[in-house]
């Protein structure tokens, strides 16, 4: 049986705290929403300690400036599976995956407690989710993406959200890969063919611009 193993080499996430381009959209706290995609210790385990450190730090301190701007925060994970044949290919490739339990275990702090979890049955969020429900319940036609693994969900997700009309941004110092030839790979995808790369730096300075609810009373 197959289980949730990679190769990997570890790198430094700044490398790519600088890569801004793609097809030319404008990230706007008004209309965005964040995908915390597949934030769970049964991935993060496969990556470099302080690669997962790196991550989980970037990603927290994100999750919080979304908060205090009032950005809706939605986290995506596998559905559970109790029988190989429930995941498909997939099970073939990756065994069963997380269980229950590590389905629901986040390693952030700032994640807030109404966040709504989307099971996914494939790579993708928007694989047999409600997403763009949630999101255009919301609102929102603006998709924030952080997580992992930046050459597997994360650019599925932007396909399927291109094909939603829905524009999607990566964060490119807050996502990561087994390597960074990979993780280059998947931006470089992203920013030809389906949305925009943007720094941590970038989402600050965008959710800092927008007035808070509080601000509009």
């Amino acid at each position: 049986m197959a289980t949730f193993t990679a190769q990997i080499r570890p790198y430094d996430l700044d490398a790519f705290s600088s890569v801004d381009s793609g097809l030319g959209w404008s990230l706007d706290a008004r209309r965005c929403a964040v995908l915390v995609h597949d934030v769970l210790p049964y991935y993060l385990k496969v990556l470099d300690p302080a690669q997962q450190e790196a991550l989980v730090g970037t990603i927290d301190a994100l999750v919080a400036d979304a908060v205090v701007a009032d950005v809706p925060v939605l986290a995506s994970a596998p559905r559970p599976a109790s029988d190989l044949q429930q995941r498909g290919v997939g099970g073939r490739l990756w065994g069963l995956g997380p269980s229950a339990a590590e389905v629901s275990t986040s390693p952030l702090a700032s994640l807030p407690g109404d966040a709504v979890w989307v099971r996914k049955r494939s790579l993708s969020a928007f694989y047999a989710t409600d997403l763009d429900v949630e999101l255009r319940r919301r609102g929102r036609d603006q998709l924030l993406i952080v997580g992992v693994f930046a050459s597997g969900g994360v650019v599925a997700t932007t396909f399927d959200a291109l094909a939603r009309d829905i524009e999607v941004f990566v964060v490119g110092d807050a996502v990561a890969d087994y390597d960074q030839d990979l993780h280059r790979l998947a931006l470089n995808q992203v920013a030809r063919s389906t949305g925009q790369v943007i720094p941590r730096s970038a989402v600050t300075a965008a959710l800092h611009a927008q007035p808070t609810s509080k601000e509009h009373v």
